[in-house]
């Protein structure tokens, strides 16, 4: 029998490869005609998202500044649902869950495991924690490029504008930099953060292309 030593490691080894399964599932739940009805399920696939992210993570030195883009982008979140700025005009639905004022909680989850995986990321090859931070806005920024059309397909949120504002994407940019160099002194390396990106990164490309087509 496994004992909880072998049992954490097995799930560090496999917790890439969970992910994969659960947003292949996910393409096909939210790639059809159901996805209205099954897009509901959408809180409970980020909260898994979070915590493998969270259990395969190195302990951070500075545990505040690890946790903090939580907070920061909560925060952000609701000041933008309930004024329009910076990100333009918009509101949320209620596909993302339970939240205060407009604002789902597990948003703050969404910018926290961004954010972490970027900053992470970037270590490979960068030391310069300014340079990490504005790759981190940048990649951001992308990120929320490839979101865009399907949150507005599955009713994460919509735009009062017909077209996402280029402002959005403008305040994506300078506020993922800004909490990026802000948390600085939570970074850990995490084995999880590449497939993190790249499985949201494919999963949010597919389910966006095979909307455009329909």
């Amino acid at each position: 029998m496994l004992n909880m030593l072998q049992i954490k490691e097995l799930i560090k080894s496999y917790a890439g490869w969970v992910l994969v399964l659960f947003h292949t599932i996910g393409l096909f739940l939210l790639g059809g005609e159901w996805r209205d009805q099954l897009v509901v399920l959408t809180p409970f696939n980020l909260l898994l998202l979070a915590g493998l992210f969270l259990y395969t993570s190195e302990r951070p030195t500075v545990k505040w500044a690890y946790y903090l883009p939580i907070l920061l982008g909560f925060i952000i979140e609701l000041i933008g649902t309930n004024t329009g700025f910076p990100f333009g005009a918009y509101e949320y639905g209620t596909a993302l869950g339970p939240g205060i004022m407009g604002t789902p909680f597990m948003i703050g989850i969404l910018w926290w495991v961004l954010i972490r995986s970027f900053y992470d990321l970037t270590g490979v090859r960068f030391q310069s924690v300014w340079m990490r931070s504005i790759l981190t806005g940048l990649a951001m920024t992308a990120m929320d490029v490839l979101i865009e059309p399907v949150a507005i397909e599955l009713t994460y949120w919509e735009w009062d504008a017909v077209a996402v504002p280029m402002e959005n994407y403008l305040a994506w940019f300078v506020l993922s930099t800004l909490f990026a160099r802000l948390t600085a002194s939570g970074d850990v390396r995490n084995p999880l953060s590449i497939w993190v990106i790249v499985v949201l990164s494919v999963f949010f490309f597919v389910l966006g292309s095979l909307y455009a087509m329909q």
